[in-house]
């Protein structure tokens, strides 16, 4: 006994372990990007020149450190913008909408006012306001003084048009050549009635490559300001929020430091072919793709990617997927095996010691031959699994609907293989999609052939209902033709189709093993739930007991039935349009949810991802499925 719970201890644990490897995704969580790489030189590879914007930290050849496609490597030259007096060119776009007035105004003033007096003499700038309209107020250059005199001319007045300013900034900048391009926006309130959307000022900021800053003036508390965080996040760039007029200054101070706190990097590459690049310095991180022959800017220097839950290497691919496949068989083979091992009663002593006696066959009991079923292990599986069902009253049941459907399936077999089938498909599921997807799974296959199953049973039984008149009519004309009733019944059995055919032979053979004949048919009505069979049975029981003519009482029993079939018919065509309502009703909000989630995915996920909705979505779950059964209920008329 203790060694089979060592070995069943064992199984399980071998079996837990294969399920875990299946199972383990890769772990490595990428890091946050901190270090906004805007451009990447490889037209002179080996050389690679990286332009990086590290803001208020400091770089240099001593801190930088480049890993290329998993090797580490040292810069050559690491330079700020203002020592290789690399050029650019930025466009500050002003709100100057009627909410702008008094100290807001006076705030964005003195905030363009002092990024324009840091820019470097290589740096061109140029000035958009948007009010009612978008309108260029000073176009490029580098005269600061034309440029503040530009700010103070700036008038306040009507709607914020945030969109129509953004797309002209971006527009000026795409026809600037050989500078680098930045966007600073100065805004306090979202967009309120420009003639372009929001995704085509999206647009172009995203084609002009530009790195763009938000500075918000969040003076009221509850003011939106989501939308003009949006552009600031397009490549790279940020947003920083001032409260009040004394702390428009801080955010000022971090735009300027993003704009001067720019890098060129030179390093040699280790090879000639695309890599991946990470660069580090301390408290900073930032990734570039390496494509060589080429320039590559704003968005383009690192393209999204869509990163997926993976398997280790091993596990990858198509051998990966078989692996996986052994794998979670063999878990779910040895965590079946210990379970047997636990559940099962071990032989007493003397059937240890009657077995040296015993058939020479029993020796297979513990083999593979006879296949897997009939192996010793499946054996033990399933009876043990027929035991467990037969104790909680499930074995009648299965195998009373093995019968209606015609199934040649043992219940306990059937029973064992639906059990194994749940596992294996549950475990896939999870591995492939997560916990929702093996919920999913598991209430469909534990759905799904119980549906089945009751399907072919009572389509079976309808078959059978429909052929008894016809039956009863040909059993009375071989009695009128002078057979007896079991020679009668004989004669039926080998002309009627399938399933009356096979149920009248069955009858058959049981009379001729010993059962008296009226058994074996109240036996075959109540295994085939017919209660008009069960009243012909009945008919021919009280015959038997106070005599007549059985042809002539089986005549009037199937005419009387197919006045019934006849009653049913008309029902059911009564009471088609009930249930056509009752069939598009129910499919038509799953549908509906089907074709939403296709067409407009944002707006059915609410539904799921947000408490109300899932519980609006348990509400009308419930509901829809009472008012189905109920109208099923209404036209499910008994005759």
């Amino acid at each position: 006994m203790r060694a089979r719970r060592c070995r069943a201890v064992v199984a399980a644990g071998l079996g837990l372990f294969a399920l875990l490897v299946a199972a383990v995704p890769a772990s490595a969580a990428a890091p946050v990007t901190t270090l906004v790489v805007r451009r990447v030189d490889t037209t002179a590879m080996p050389k690679v020149t990286v332009d990086v914007v590290a803001g208020a930290h400091a770089l240099s050849t001593g801190n930088v450190t480049l890993i290329e496609n998993g090797k580490r490597l040292e810069p050559t030259a690491v330079r700020s913008y203002g020592d290789l007096q690399v050029p650019t060119a930025t466009v500050l776009v002003l709100d100057t909408a009627a909410t702008m007035n008094g100290a807001k105004m006076f705030a964005a003033r003195d905030a363009l006012k002092r990024i324009i007096a840091a820019k470097g003499p290589a740096d061109t700038m140029a000035l958009v306001a948007y009010g009612p309209t978008a309108r260029t107020v000073q176009g490029f250059t580098a005269d600061g003084a034309a440029l503040q005199a530009a700010v103070d001319r700036v008038a306040v007045g009507g709607a914020a048009d945030l969109y129509d300013g953004v797309r002209l900034g971006a527009s000026l900048l795409s026809h600037q050549l050989g500078a680098l391009p930045q966007l600073v926006l100065v805004a306090d309130s979202d967009d309120k009635g420009s003639t372009s959307p929001a995704s085509a000022a999206a647009a172009d900021v995203l084609s002009s490559n530009a790195l763009t800053y938000t500075i918000g003036l969040q003076f009221t508390s509850g003011t939106d300001l989501s939308q003009p965080a949006q552009f600031a996040a397009l490549n790279g760039g940020a947003m920083f929020t001032a409260t009040n007029p004394g702390t428009t200054t801080d955010a000022v101070r971090q735009v300027i430091d993003h704009l001067h706190g720019q890098y060129r990097i030179t390093y040699q590459s280790s090879g000639t072919h695309a890599a991946s690049l990470v660069i580090t310095a301390p408290g900073l991180q930032g990734n570039a793709q390496i494509v060589p022959g080429g320039i590559a800017v704003g968005s383009a220097v690192n393209p999204a990617s869509v990163h997926l839950r993976q398997a280790p290497g091993l596990l990858r691919g198509k051998a990966g997927l078989l692996l996986v496949a052994v794998l979670v068989l063999a878990a779910a083979a040895l965590l079946t095996y210990a379970a047997v091992l636990l559940i099962t009663r071990e032989g007493t002593a003397l059937d240890a010691a009657m077995k040296p006696f015993g058939d020479h066959h029993a020796d297979d009991e513990d083999g593979d031959g006879g296949g897997l079923l009939q192996s010793g292990f499946m054996k033990r599986a399933v009876a043990t699994t027929g035991r467990i069902a037969n104790d909680r009253g499930l074995l009648d049941i299965i195998e009373a609907k093995l019968e209606q459907a015609d199934l040649a399936l043992r219940p306990a077999e059937a029973l064992f293989i639906y059990l194994i089938a749940a596992v294996l498909v549950t475990a896939l599921a999870l591995l492939e999609g997560g916990v929702m997807l093996a919920l999913i799974a598991l209430v469909m296959i534990a759905i799904t052939p119980p549906a089945v199953l009751n399907f072919l049973a009572a389509r079976r039984i309808r078959k059978f209902t429909s052929q008894l008149p016809d039956t009863l009519q040909l059993l009375a004309s071989s009695l009128r033709a002078g057979f007896s009733f079991l020679q009668g019944v004989e004669a039926v059995a080998e002309e009627v189709s399938d399933p009356m055919g096979s149920e009248l032979r069955r009858v058959i053979v049981e009379a001729r093993l010993g059962r008296q004949v009226e058994e074996a048919l109240e036996e075959c009505a109540g295994r085939m739930k017919s209660p008009d069979f069960d009243w012909a049975v009945m008919a021919v029981n009280i015959q038997r007991e106070v005599g007549g003519n059985l042809a002539d009482l089986l005549q009037t029993v199937s005419v009387t039935m197919i006045e019934r079939e006849r009653l049913r018919r008309d029902v059911k065509a009564l009471t088609a349009e009930g249930r056509m309502s009752a069939i598009v009703l129910g499919c038509l909000p799953p549908g509906l949810g089907a074709v939403f989630y296709v067409t407009n995915p944002a707006y059915i996920k609410v539904l799921f991802t947000n408490v109300g909705g899932q519980i609006a979505l348990g509400v009308a779950v419930f509901t829809m499925l009472v008012g189905f059964f109920w109208m099923k209920k209404v036209v499910d008329i008994k005759v």
